[in-house]
């Protein structure tokens, strides 16, 4: 067998692999984060680093076991170009989740995103973006509410209730970016943001407050206040 070519294809996949978690990572913030979503070009970067770490370990942890095989120059040449390569994908991928350039607009902008690269099986790989620096319900709601606050429902409400609205957004999301977050403090300002919701007549966005409470309280172990 041709060992550089063999290395070589796999190098390859894992490349594509890459790309697709890649493209798939960005649009899932583009379509959760709406109008906010260029605002997370460092969480994507993150997440494609730290896969990008854990693919290169694993092929570090195989090379030094087949170093004895007599192939390990190959290996290690073909493992060096495959990392120089992983870093241009990041930085060509965070360049156009920057400038908004979308390769092909057919994929699934789904939460569950399950990508085959060889020697690893990256499942949920999008949670991964959401995870850097914060938990991912934590990310997820902070997302959402993004989302909400530049909905066309809370945009078409009178001056003083956006108002409204918007200053008890921003106490939760406030709460949901600092460095220890309250789940409590976070807890009892979702069920302040739905009743303000709903006490202006935004029926859609109270309906989604109160799903983000029951989930986000779900996740953290609390019982959701009444």
């Amino acid at each position: 067998m041709n060992s550089g070519y063999y290395y070589r294809t796999i190098n390859k996949d894992n490349e594509d692999g890459f790309a697709k978690y890649m493209d798939r990572s960005a649009n899932f913030i583009r379509h959760v984060a709406a109008s906010s979503w260029s605002e997370y070009a460092d969480e994507l970067r993150a997440g494609g680093d730290k896969l990008k770490q854990e693919i290169m370990a694993k092929i570090d942890h195989e090379n030094y076991l087949t170093s004895a095989l007599g192939e390990n120059s190959t290996r290690v040449q073909l493992r060096n170009e495959l990392d120089s390569a992983l870093d241009q994908l990041i930085k060509r991928k965070v360049e156009d989740f920057e400038l908004d350039y979308q390769e092909g607009k057919d994929m699934s902008p789904t939460i569950h995103n399950e990508v085959n690269i060889t020697n690893s099986n990256i499942e949920n790989a999008v949670v991964q973006i959401t995870q850097s620096g914060k938990d991912s319900i934590s990310k997820e709601t902070a997302l959402k509410l993004r989302e909400i606050i530049n909905s066309e429902e809370i945009k078409g409400l009178p001056e003083s209730d956006r108002l409204e609205v918007l200053e008890q957004a921003d106490v939760v999301l406030k709460e949901l970016n600092a460095p220890a977050t309250n789940d409590g403090k976070v807890v009892r300002g979702l069920r302040t943001l739905g009743r303000i919701a709903s006490s202006v007549a935004a029926k859609v966005t109270a309906n989604i407050i109160a799903q983000l409470l029951i989930a986000y309280a779900t996740a953290k172990g609390i019982m959701p206040p009444t």
